[in-house]
Protein backbone atom coordinates (compact mmCIF):
# COMPACT_ATOMS: atom_id res chain seq x y z
CA UNK A 1 0.00 0.00 0.00
CA UNK A 2 2.47 2.16 0.95
CA UNK A 3 1.76 5.95 0.18
CA UNK A 4 -1.64 5.34 -0.71
CA UNK A 5 -2.27 4.33 2.61
CA UNK A 6 -0.91 6.95 4.03
CA UNK A 7 -2.92 8.94 1.81
CA UNK A 8 -5.70 7.71 2.78
CA UNK A 9 -4.88 7.44 6.15
CA UNK A 10 -4.25 10.86 6.92
CA UNK A 11 -7.24 12.50 4.10
CA UNK A 12 -10.21 10.01 5.35
CA UNK A 13 -12.16 10.81 8.38
CA UNK A 14 -14.63 8.21 10.60
CA UNK A 15 -17.79 9.23 12.38
CA UNK A 16 -17.87 8.17 16.07
CA UNK A 17 -20.23 8.07 18.74
CA UNK A 18 -19.08 8.43 22.36
CA UNK A 19 -21.85 7.37 24.89
CA UNK A 20 -21.66 7.92 28.67
CA UNK A 21 -21.86 9.96 31.70
CA UNK A 22 -20.54 13.81 30.82
CA UNK A 23 -18.84 12.64 27.47
CA UNK A 24 -16.63 15.55 26.92
CA UNK A 25 -14.33 14.26 29.68
CA UNK A 26 -13.77 11.36 26.68
CA UNK A 27 -12.94 14.09 24.65
CA UNK A 28 -9.58 15.19 26.69
CA UNK A 29 -8.63 11.42 26.99
CA UNK A 30 -8.35 11.43 23.36
CA UNK A 31 -6.78 14.58 22.86
CA UNK A 32 -4.13 13.84 25.59
CA UNK A 33 -3.57 10.50 23.41
CA UNK A 34 -2.34 13.14 21.01
CA UNK A 35 -6.07 12.21 18.54
CA UNK A 36 -6.70 15.30 16.62
CA UNK A 37 -10.92 15.31 17.29
CA UNK A 38 -13.19 16.98 14.50
CA UNK A 39 -16.60 18.37 14.04
CA UNK A 40 -17.31 17.21 17.34
CA UNK A 41 -21.18 17.78 18.34
CA UNK A 42 -23.22 16.52 21.50
CA UNK A 43 -26.32 15.25 20.28
CA UNK A 44 -27.64 14.06 23.41
CA UNK A 45 -26.69 14.95 27.62
CA UNK A 46 -24.99 11.43 26.89
CA UNK A 47 -23.96 11.19 23.39
CA UNK A 48 -21.47 13.45 21.41
CA UNK A 49 -20.64 12.74 17.63
CA UNK A 50 -16.99 13.31 16.63
CA UNK A 51 -14.54 12.32 13.79
CA UNK A 52 -11.11 11.19 13.76
CA UNK A 53 -8.20 10.70 11.35
CA UNK A 54 -8.89 6.88 9.80
CA UNK A 55 -5.10 6.48 11.02
CA UNK A 56 -5.71 7.20 14.60
CA UNK A 57 -9.33 4.95 14.43
CA UNK A 58 -7.61 1.68 16.10
CA UNK A 59 -5.85 4.04 18.75
CA UNK A 60 -9.20 5.55 19.82
CA UNK A 61 -10.58 2.05 20.19
CA UNK A 62 -7.83 0.54 22.16
CA UNK A 63 -8.50 3.46 24.54
CA UNK A 64 -11.77 3.17 25.00
CA UNK A 65 -11.50 -0.26 25.22
CA UNK A 66 -9.87 -0.38 28.62
CA UNK A 67 -12.09 -2.11 31.46
CA UNK A 68 -13.27 1.62 32.97
CA UNK A 69 -16.23 1.01 34.66
CA UNK A 70 -18.63 3.81 35.87
CA UNK A 71 -20.40 3.90 40.27
CA UNK A 72 -23.25 1.39 38.73
CA UNK A 73 -20.80 -1.05 37.57
CA UNK A 74 -21.06 -0.22 33.84
CA UNK A 75 -18.34 0.83 31.11
CA UNK A 76 -17.93 4.90 31.56
CA UNK A 77 -17.78 5.00 27.99
CA UNK A 78 -18.31 3.22 24.68
CA UNK A 79 -17.42 4.19 21.30
CA UNK A 80 -19.25 2.80 17.93
CA UNK A 81 -18.21 3.46 14.65
CA UNK A 82 -20.91 5.45 12.63
CA UNK A 83 -18.87 5.73 9.08
CA UNK A 84 -16.67 7.46 6.44
CA UNK A 85 -16.70 11.22 6.47
CA UNK A 86 -18.10 13.35 2.86
CA UNK A 87 -17.00 11.78 -0.32
CA UNK A 88 -14.99 8.96 0.91
CA UNK A 89 -18.54 7.77 2.84
CA UNK A 90 -19.79 7.18 -0.64
CA UNK A 91 -16.77 5.57 -1.87
CA UNK A 92 -17.20 3.05 1.30
CA UNK A 93 -20.33 2.51 0.05
CA UNK A 94 -19.68 1.63 -2.96
CA UNK A 95 -16.52 -0.97 -1.86
CA UNK A 96 -19.86 -2.46 0.29
CA UNK A 97 -21.82 -2.83 -2.65
CA UNK A 98 -19.40 -3.78 -5.49
CA UNK A 99 -21.02 -7.56 -5.82
CA UNK A 100 -24.59 -5.32 -6.84
CA UNK A 101 -22.71 -3.43 -8.86
CA UNK A 102 -20.93 -5.51 -10.89
CA UNK A 103 -24.14 -7.38 -11.49
CA UNK A 104 -26.27 -4.14 -12.35
CA UNK A 105 -23.52 -3.67 -14.77
CA UNK A 106 -23.34 -7.29 -16.38
CA UNK A 107 -27.17 -6.57 -16.69
CA UNK A 108 -27.11 -3.34 -18.46
CA UNK A 109 -24.36 -4.38 -20.54
CA UNK A 110 -27.16 -7.82 -21.62
CA UNK A 111 -29.68 -5.67 -21.88
CA UNK A 112 -27.80 -3.32 -24.50
CA UNK A 113 -26.56 -6.57 -26.12
CA UNK A 114 -29.46 -8.45 -26.71
CA UNK A 115 -31.58 -4.57 -27.26
CA UNK A 116 -30.00 -5.67 -31.14
CA UNK A 117 -31.37 -8.96 -31.44
CA UNK A 118 -34.51 -10.31 -33.54
CA UNK A 119 -36.28 -13.43 -31.51
CA UNK A 120 -38.98 -13.66 -33.67
CA UNK A 121 -41.27 -11.92 -36.35
CA UNK A 122 -44.71 -9.94 -35.58
CA UNK A 123 -47.50 -8.94 -38.29
CA UNK A 124 -49.74 -6.48 -38.39
CA UNK A 125 -52.43 -5.63 -41.26
CA UNK A 126 -52.66 -8.21 -43.64
CA UNK A 127 -51.24 -11.55 -43.36
CA UNK A 128 -51.60 -12.92 -47.19
CA UNK A 129 -48.06 -12.94 -47.30
CA UNK A 130 -46.48 -14.00 -43.96
CA UNK A 131 -44.80 -16.64 -45.93
CA UNK A 132 -43.11 -14.40 -48.40
CA UNK A 133 -42.38 -12.06 -45.80
CA UNK A 134 -40.33 -14.66 -43.62
CA UNK A 135 -38.45 -15.57 -46.55
CA UNK A 136 -37.42 -12.30 -47.44
CA UNK A 137 -36.33 -11.49 -43.83
CA UNK A 138 -34.48 -14.56 -43.52
CA UNK A 139 -32.98 -13.57 -47.16
CA UNK A 140 -31.58 -10.23 -45.54
CA UNK A 141 -30.17 -11.38 -42.27
CA UNK A 142 -33.03 -11.52 -39.71
CA UNK A 143 -33.91 -14.32 -38.14
CA UNK A 144 -34.33 -15.42 -34.98
CA UNK A 145 -31.03 -14.43 -32.51
CA UNK A 146 -30.12 -12.78 -34.85
CA UNK A 147 -28.92 -8.92 -35.34
CA UNK A 148 -31.38 -6.73 -36.90
CA UNK A 149 -29.83 -5.81 -40.18
CA UNK A 150 -31.62 -2.40 -40.54
CA UNK A 151 -29.80 -1.23 -43.91
CA UNK A 152 -31.95 -4.17 -45.92
CA UNK A 153 -35.00 -3.25 -44.95
CA UNK A 154 -35.81 -1.24 -47.86
CA UNK A 155 -34.81 -4.91 -49.93
CA UNK A 156 -37.39 -6.97 -47.84
CA UNK A 157 -40.37 -4.19 -48.75
CA UNK A 158 -39.43 -4.01 -52.35
CA UNK A 159 -39.85 -7.66 -52.18
CA UNK A 160 -43.16 -7.74 -50.68
CA UNK A 161 -44.39 -4.62 -52.39
CA UNK A 162 -43.84 -6.76 -55.53
CA UNK A 163 -46.89 -8.73 -54.42
CA UNK A 164 -49.94 -8.78 -56.35
CA UNK A 165 -52.33 -5.75 -54.26
CA UNK A 166 -49.95 -4.36 -51.83
CA UNK A 167 -49.67 -1.38 -51.49
CA UNK A 168 -47.92 -0.57 -48.17
CA UNK A 169 -45.13 -2.40 -46.35
CA UNK A 170 -42.73 -1.45 -43.43
CA UNK A 171 -40.66 -3.46 -41.42
CA UNK A 172 -39.16 -2.30 -38.44
CA UNK A 173 -37.89 -3.51 -35.02
CA UNK A 174 -40.32 -3.85 -31.70
CA UNK A 175 -38.49 -4.71 -28.53
CA UNK A 176 -36.91 -7.47 -29.74
CA UNK A 177 -39.13 -8.69 -32.47
CA UNK A 178 -39.16 -7.63 -35.91
CA UNK A 179 -42.61 -6.92 -36.85
CA UNK A 180 -43.63 -6.46 -40.79
CA UNK A 181 -46.95 -4.61 -41.37
CA UNK A 182 -48.61 -4.83 -45.10
CA UNK A 183 -51.72 -3.04 -46.30
CA UNK A 184 -53.39 -4.43 -49.53
CA UNK A 185 -55.25 -2.38 -51.80
CA UNK A 186 -59.27 -1.60 -51.25
CA UNK A 187 -59.59 -2.42 -54.43
CA UNK A 188 -58.21 -5.61 -55.20
CA UNK A 189 -60.13 -8.42 -56.53
CA UNK A 190 -59.46 -11.71 -54.67
CA UNK A 191 -60.55 -13.91 -57.63
CA UNK A 192 -61.09 -17.66 -56.16
CA UNK A 193 -58.21 -19.93 -56.27
CA UNK A 194 -58.70 -22.68 -58.93
CA UNK A 195 -57.61 -26.26 -59.09
CA UNK A 196 -57.46 -29.33 -56.40
CA UNK A 197 -56.71 -28.15 -52.44
CA UNK A 198 -54.00 -29.85 -51.46
CA UNK A 199 -51.97 -30.45 -48.20
CA UNK A 200 -49.60 -28.22 -47.31
CA UNK A 201 -49.09 -30.27 -44.23
CA UNK A 202 -47.76 -33.73 -43.48
CA UNK A 203 -50.08 -35.59 -40.41
CA UNK A 204 -53.38 -36.88 -39.52
CA UNK A 205 -56.73 -35.51 -40.62
CA UNK A 206 -58.92 -33.86 -37.60
CA UNK A 207 -61.21 -32.14 -39.89
CA UNK A 208 -62.75 -32.04 -42.91
CA UNK A 209 -65.74 -29.66 -44.48
CA UNK A 210 -66.13 -29.53 -48.29
CA UNK A 211 -68.68 -26.81 -48.91
CA UNK A 212 -67.77 -27.25 -53.40
CA UNK A 213 -65.84 -29.51 -54.35
CA UNK A 214 -65.19 -33.89 -53.12
CA UNK A 215 -63.23 -34.85 -50.47
CA UNK A 216 -60.84 -37.62 -51.02
CA UNK A 217 -59.78 -37.89 -47.74
CA UNK A 218 -61.49 -39.27 -44.37
CA UNK A 219 -61.26 -38.11 -41.09
CA UNK A 220 -58.40 -39.95 -39.04
CA UNK A 221 -56.41 -40.53 -42.27
CA UNK A 222 -52.55 -39.87 -42.75
CA UNK A 223 -52.08 -36.76 -45.03
CA UNK A 224 -48.98 -36.23 -46.97
CA UNK A 225 -47.57 -32.90 -48.12
CA UNK A 226 -48.72 -32.04 -51.15
CA UNK A 227 -51.25 -34.92 -51.50
CA UNK A 228 -55.16 -33.83 -52.68
CA UNK A 229 -57.75 -33.01 -50.01
CA UNK A 230 -60.39 -31.51 -52.09
CA UNK A 231 -60.91 -32.62 -55.77
CA UNK A 232 -61.91 -29.48 -58.15
CA UNK A 233 -65.23 -31.41 -59.62
CA UNK A 234 -68.31 -33.06 -58.13
CA UNK A 235 -70.51 -35.48 -59.55
CA UNK A 236 -73.91 -35.07 -60.35
CA UNK A 237 -76.91 -37.75 -59.88
CA UNK A 238 -76.06 -38.67 -63.52
CA UNK A 239 -72.85 -39.19 -63.43
CA UNK A 240 -71.72 -36.00 -64.84
CA UNK A 241 -68.53 -34.03 -63.51
CA UNK A 242 -68.58 -30.83 -63.26
CA UNK A 243 -65.16 -28.01 -62.67
CA UNK A 244 -65.58 -26.39 -59.61
CA UNK A 245 -63.53 -23.95 -57.51
CA UNK A 246 -63.52 -25.89 -53.90
CA UNK A 247 -64.29 -24.42 -50.91
CA UNK A 248 -63.29 -26.16 -47.89
CA UNK A 249 -61.69 -26.27 -44.58
CA UNK A 250 -59.34 -28.75 -42.71
CA UNK A 251 -57.52 -29.23 -39.71
CA UNK A 252 -54.41 -31.50 -39.67
CA UNK A 253 -52.73 -33.15 -36.43
CA UNK A 254 -48.88 -32.39 -37.42
CA UNK A 255 -45.51 -32.94 -35.46
CA UNK A 256 -42.11 -31.61 -35.96
CA UNK A 257 -39.05 -32.89 -34.81
CA UNK A 258 -35.37 -31.57 -34.91
CA UNK A 259 -32.04 -31.69 -33.72
CA UNK A 260 -30.74 -28.33 -33.22
CA UNK A 261 -27.35 -26.79 -32.38
CA UNK A 262 -28.38 -23.98 -29.96
CA UNK A 263 -27.55 -22.54 -26.98
CA UNK A 264 -30.41 -23.55 -24.72
CA UNK A 265 -34.40 -24.23 -24.55
CA UNK A 266 -35.25 -20.94 -25.47
CA UNK A 267 -33.24 -20.80 -28.63
CA UNK A 268 -34.40 -24.26 -29.30
CA UNK A 269 -38.14 -23.63 -28.68
CA UNK A 270 -37.86 -20.44 -31.12
CA UNK A 271 -36.03 -21.93 -33.53
CA UNK A 272 -38.71 -24.84 -34.02
CA UNK A 273 -41.46 -22.53 -33.60
CA UNK A 274 -40.88 -20.25 -36.53
CA UNK A 275 -40.84 -23.10 -38.79
CA UNK A 276 -43.85 -24.46 -37.93
CA UNK A 277 -45.87 -20.68 -37.18
CA UNK A 278 -45.14 -19.69 -40.72
CA UNK A 279 -48.52 -20.50 -41.75
CA UNK A 280 -51.09 -17.95 -40.66
CA UNK A 281 -53.25 -21.00 -38.59
CA UNK A 282 -50.89 -22.92 -36.55
CA UNK A 283 -52.32 -24.04 -32.58
CA UNK A 284 -49.64 -25.68 -30.37
CA UNK A 285 -50.88 -28.77 -29.01
CA UNK A 286 -47.59 -30.22 -27.12
CA UNK A 287 -44.05 -29.59 -26.36
CA UNK A 288 -40.98 -31.32 -25.90
CA UNK A 289 -37.30 -30.85 -25.61
CA UNK A 290 -34.28 -32.28 -24.67
CA UNK A 291 -30.24 -31.73 -24.15
CA UNK A 292 -28.50 -33.75 -26.36
CA UNK A 293 -24.73 -34.11 -26.94
CA UNK A 294 -24.58 -30.92 -30.02
CA UNK A 295 -27.74 -29.44 -28.45
CA UNK A 296 -31.17 -29.61 -28.16
CA UNK A 297 -33.88 -32.56 -29.24
CA UNK A 298 -37.26 -30.55 -30.11
CA UNK A 299 -40.36 -32.24 -30.54
CA UNK A 300 -43.61 -29.61 -31.26
CA UNK A 301 -47.04 -31.17 -31.46
CA UNK A 302 -49.45 -28.83 -33.46
CA UNK A 303 -52.74 -28.67 -35.51
CA UNK A 304 -52.95 -26.80 -38.51
CA UNK A 305 -55.58 -25.08 -40.43
CA UNK A 306 -55.80 -25.06 -44.02
CA UNK A 307 -58.64 -23.11 -46.48
CA UNK A 308 -59.51 -22.79 -50.03
CA UNK A 309 -61.68 -19.82 -50.84
CA UNK A 310 -63.30 -20.66 -47.21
Amino acid sequence: MGRVGEFFGERVKIRLLIEGIMPERALIRLKNAQIGVYNAKKVKKNQILLSVKKKDLEKAFAIFSNPCYNSNGRKAYTLTKRGAVGAFRALETLKKRTGFLLGALLFCALTVFADGLVLGVRFKGSEIYAREAVAALEKNGIKPFSKYQSQNVDLICAELLSQKGVEYCSVKKEGLYAVVEVRLSPFLEHAPQKGAMTATHTGTLLSLVVLRGTACKQVGEPVALGETLVSDFFETQSGEKKRVEPIARASIACVYEAELAVQNEEEAFASAYLEIGRSKDVRLTGKRIEKRENGFFVRLEYTAIERMNF
